[in-house]
């Protein structure tokens, strides 16, 4: 989602100075809402130009960081309506390394798994600093913060996110390696005829049998396996029809 009704909500609260916004956003919702100068900026002439923010106090200065902006009546209507929406489906990822995994072709598989070494690095990296910050947050004391248990909260995301994108790396790193070790058939501009496709199912098939890691093959579709029977009537139907005739 866009930072539009995080603003809106920290405004809510009290109205602050574009920079401030900046500071609560971040920390209020963790890392992940860092946002730029530019981006923020932006985002306020929206709101402010729709009408759902306003400037209230200005230092007599030109300079938009010098103006205090509140939410309006417009504003937390929008806010509430925002609020009130069902979750949205879960979106799943485009990752660029798996795309340059997938299309990297025989001749760069090889180059690939230094890539899924880089991003395992990178991943477990970030996994530790944000493990760091949130057992950082206090969540003890003679009174209980809400905006330091909500935080913690926020950053839990951020982390079980990035334990799953390590588990994915491993087994990327798994399968590229096992590939790397088999004879296997590539999409190509001469091998996309039916007989081809044929082959490469086969292929596949043969490659189960000798067992997948982690259990990459999925069980025979229902449209599969009619595919088979019907393969395999057609292949005793001239077998029959000889019996009959020796009678």
């Amino acid at each position: 989602m866009s930072a539009k009704h995080a603003l809106l909500g920290l405004l809510l609260d009290r109205s602050a100075y574009p920079y401030e916004l900046a500071d609560r956003l971040q920390g209020r919702l963790g890392p992940a809402w860092a946002i730029n100068s530019g981006q923020l900026y932006q985002t306020i002439k929206k709101l402010e130009d729709d009408g759902l923010i306003e400037r209230v106090e200005s230092a007599g200065e030109p300079r938009d960081d010098r103006h205090v902006y509140a939410i309006t009546e417009s504003g937390e209507q929008e806010f509430g309506r925002w609020w009130g929406e069902t979750a949205s489906s879960a979106r799943l990822s485009r990752r660029p390394l798996l795309v340059k995994i997938t299309l990297a072709g025989p001749e760069r598989l090889k180059d690939s798994l230094k890539q899924i070494e880089a991003y395992e690095l990178d991943r477990a990296a970030r996994l530790k600093e944000l493990s760091r910050v949130r057992e950082a947050i206090p969540v003890h004391g003679v009174q209980l913060r809400a905006d330091h248990v909500l935080l913690r909260l926020n950053l839990s995301a951020d982390i079980f996110q990035l334990e799953g994108e390590l588990k994915w790396a491993r087994h990327a790193y798994e399968m590229v390696s096992w590939l790397l070790n088999r004879d296997a058939l590539w999409p190509s501009a001469h091998g996309r005829s039916g007989s081809q496709s044929a082959l490469t199912h086969r292929a596949l098939v043969t490659s189960c049998s000798a067992g997948w890691p982690l259990g990459a093959c999925a069980r025979p579709t229902a449209s599969r396996s009619r595919t088979v029977r019907a393969s395999r009537l057609r292949h005793t139907q001239p077998q029959r029809k000889r019996n009959r005739g020796v009678r």
